[in-house]
């Protein structure tokens, strides 16, 4: 199943980057873009492979945290690049842009929890769970 979905996911990305290639390229670009496509399938399923054991140790939460980061920071990032932002240091910005997602978030983490936790104790000591 998670195979199946990570395929699928990986098919909708590669026929985006064709066609974002298409769009911003011009013509005779196709065949390069499905190339490009392809060699990233390629990659992804390698790297699948050969990273799937390692991966498959960190749980879950963390995970989704850290993807969490780079989908903020890459997305603050590309925002600006859209919005004609010159970034300082141009593509190094990212690791700045990671560690200032990461501090925040580490700050929000232990408050966001401690309110979970005092929400959820009230319904557990109530009986209602």
């Amino acid at each position: 199943m998670a195979a199946s979905a990570a395929f699928k996911i990986t098919m909708v990305e590669g026929i985006e980057v064709v066609f974002i290639a298409m769009a911003s390229g011009g013509p005779g670009l196709l065949a390069p873009a499905i190339i490009g496509a392809l060699a990233g399938l390629a990659l992804v399923v390698v790297l699948g492979l050969a990273l799937h054991r390692p991966v498959a140790m960190i749980p879950e939460n963390t995970l989704k945290f850290i993807v969490g980061l780079l989908l903020c920071s890459f997305g603050t990032f590309w925002v600006g690049e859209g919005m004609g932002f010159d970034w300082p240091g141009q593509d190094w910005s990212l690791a700045a842009l990671n560690g200032g997602y990461l501090a925040a978030a580490l700050a929000l983490v232990p408050p966001c929890r401690a309110r979970a936790m005092r929400n959820v104790a009230p319904t557990i000591e109530g009986g209602r769970a």
